[in-house]
């Protein structure tokens, strides 16, 4: 369940697994993934191996979404490099061969459009010189700048028949043109001595797109495309100049999977989907919400207000979000029960939307672009924060928690249900509407103090409350990693000596090896007979608390743990388990937010991140 390398344009979003075969690909939004595997072979006297057989080193060309992958056998040296195009829907590859003896080259199509194998074509198009896999309005094209030695288009899993990528491993292609159904196809490329050729995949919506693209790809020269695509991304990350590599990886992971209709998912590694027949190909908006705050405090604006965008016909009509939702913003598949007889949401992840809106105003002070947000999304999302509240106790009612596993009033919760009410308080004072943020700024001093009185037992907050009718009926005192948003959010001050004791009990009832776990006994994920698995996010939680206290040498500690346990490529996987193995998705876009934020803290503190507190 790990991906070494995400490319993408908003469009097209390419993911390769760590032997450096394409997994994923994504055309036009990320609901849609057309890919069974593409891959690369390599023939030579006689003896056929697969790119996955020959251990790549897989690497990003610094600064930049264009990908390395370079790998050696019997005197021949192989280097690949691809990109997305920043602007039209190609990948474009460059293949360098060093030889001593002539080859083949093989690259599969192993596709699935719109996720499944019904239906499809494959083809040679004589035209264009191509490779065509097309279904309904979905069309992929695959050519090269020089001849195909040979070509296969052929059945895939059906009448006992693996693939025409099977084909590869005799050297030899059967030149059959055309075939529909379960299909996949391949080519080869002859080459003698040293050589550098290029090749490109273009996805558009009918024959005519992809074969103008494709001649705008020849007039314009691959060469010329995957140039102008480095130079855009080094120069996109200008703004974040001054900071080290790890950021500026972080910052192009995100971007990568940011959708052109402003849709952001938690990741697009769907090997996930062996665990229950679903993905993390949707937009909740906890992860997105720290990546648009991340983003927007490194000074990049126009992903954050896309995402802002996406959310307004969301919320608009409920005042409150779904757990999660597709590219096209349509309610996502849940396991959170309608019977209860509260909203089956996650609340906090209304309150933290409005709150990272209040962290790009900040920083930005774009009152053209807030302005039509204030009454539908802003006062929306807070009117229905104190409404979903409980009067006699001053807290949030139940809601599901974060971590999706269980309805209550949760200390995570109402810390950003505290932070979000906040924001509306700040956001109602500038536009005039003195008694609303009165009224935001009152409720969220009484649910502050609500939280320290009736969460915090003994020498930590609890978890979870659990009310009825107005009561508190039990205290769930597993020791949790949210409970340090009671600081992170402003609740408290961090140097309050019930928030350095409530960090303690954390770090030392939480700590694994060096990394953080979620909580007490997590069984997410777990591997039978180990330890529970160490979460990246938790972790800088941790060394962001640590920064807010102002020890800076535990902060970078914790940091430097997570740099440690990342891919070599810089991606950020969900969580890791005490063997070393990632066995959730990687990347998790939220992952790579926190680190952008732990740097940032580090750098400048928390003064952007909290807003103006209520008067006692």
């Amino acid at each position: 369940m790990t991906r070494c390398i995400v490319l993408g344009n908003g469009s097209l979003t390419v993911l390769y697994d760590c032997n450096y075969e394409i997994r994923e690909l994504y055309y036009p939004l990320f609901m849609e993934n057309h890919a069974e595997k593409l891959s690369v072979g390599l023939y030579k006297e006689g003896k056929f191996r697969w790119i996955r057989d020959l251990n790549p080193s897989i690497s990003y060309v610094p600064n930049t979404l264009s990908s390395l992958a370079d790998f050696k056998v019997d005197n021949t040296r192989v280097l690949i490099k691809d990109s997305v195009d920043m602007a039209s829907n190609v990948l474009v590859r460059k293949i360098s061969v060093d030889t001593d003896k002539e080859l083949l080259l093989f690259f599969t199509l192993n596709l699935s459009i719109y996720g499944n194998n019904i239906g499809d074509t494959a083809l040679y198009d004589p035209l264009t010189s191509s490779i065509i896999h097309y279904k309904r309005a979905r069309w992929f094209l695959f050519t090269c700048d020089v001849p195909f030695y040979e070509y296969a288009t052929g059945y895939k899993e059906t009448k006992g028949l693996l693939g025409t990528w099977k084909d590869c491993e005799d050297g030899k292609l059967s030149m059959n043109p055309i075939a529909q159904g379960s299909v996949d196809s391949a080519v080869s490329i002859k080459v003698n001595g040293s050589k550098t050729f290029y090749c490109w995949l273009i996805a558009g919506k009918s024959y005519y797109d992809v074969k103008k693209i494709n001649e705008y790809v020849k007039y314009r020269t691959p060469e010329y495309l995957l140039k102008r695509t480095e130079d855009y991304w080094k120069a996109w990350l200008y703004k974040a100049r001054k900071y080290n590599d790890e950021v500026k990886r972080s910052l192009l992971t995100i971007v990568a999977h940011w959708q052109h209709n402003g849709a952001l998912p938690a990741s697009l590694d769907t090997d996930i989907i062996k665990f229950n027949r679903d993905t993390y190909n949707y937009v909740w908006h906890r992860d997105a919400a720290f990546s648009a705050i991340a983003m927007s405090l490194l000074g990049y604006a126009e992903q954050p207000r896309q995402f802002f965008k996406f959310t307004l016909p969301l919320i608009q009509n409920y005042g409150f979000l779904f757990q999660k939702y597709t590219a096209h913003g349509y309610w996502g598949s849940t396991w959170h029960p309608w019977t209860s007889g509260y909203i089956p949401i996650q609340e906090d992840e209304t309150a933290l939307t409005l709150y990272a809106l209040w962290v790009y105003f900040k920083k930005f002070e774009d009152v053209d672009f807030i302005k039509p947000f204030y009454s539908p999304l802003i006062k929306a999302a807070a009117n229905f924060l104190i409404s979903y509240y409980d009067k006699e106790l001053n807290l949030p009612l139940p809601s599901y928690d974060l971590w999706e596993e269980r309805l209550g009033v949760h200390i995570f919760t109402s810390s950003a249900v505290y932070i979000a009410l906040l924001s509306a308080a700040d956001f109602a004072n500038f536009f005039g509407d003195t008694d609303l943020s009165k009224t935001y700024a009152s409720i969220a001093r009484k649910l502050r103090d609500s939280v320290v009185n009736n969460f915090y037992v003994n020498d930590h907050f609890v978890r979870t409350l659990i009310t009825e009718k107005g009561k508190i009926i039990n205290k769930d005192s597993t020791v949790d990693a949210s409970s340090l948003f009671v600081t992170l959010f402003g609740l408290l001050k961090p140097d309050e000596p019930i928030a350095i004791k409530n960090r303690e009990v954390v770090e030392n009832t939480l700590l694994v090896d060096g990394g953080i776990i979620r909580y007490e006994n997590d069984y997410y994920m777990r591997e039978e007979n180990q330890k529970p698995n160490r979460w990246y996010i938790t972790t800088l939680w941790l060394a962001q608390h640590y920064a807010y206290e102002g020890k800076e040498d535990k902060a970078y500690e914790y940091l430097e743990w997570v740099l440690r346990n990342s891919l070599k490529t810089g991606i950020i996987p969900e969580q890791i388990s005490p063997t070393g193995k990632y066995p959730s998705v990687a990347p998790l876009v939220w992952s790579h937010a926190e680190l952008i934020k732990t740097y940032y803290i580090l750098e400048n503190g928390f003064e952007e991140l909290i807003p103006p507190q209520p008067l006692a």
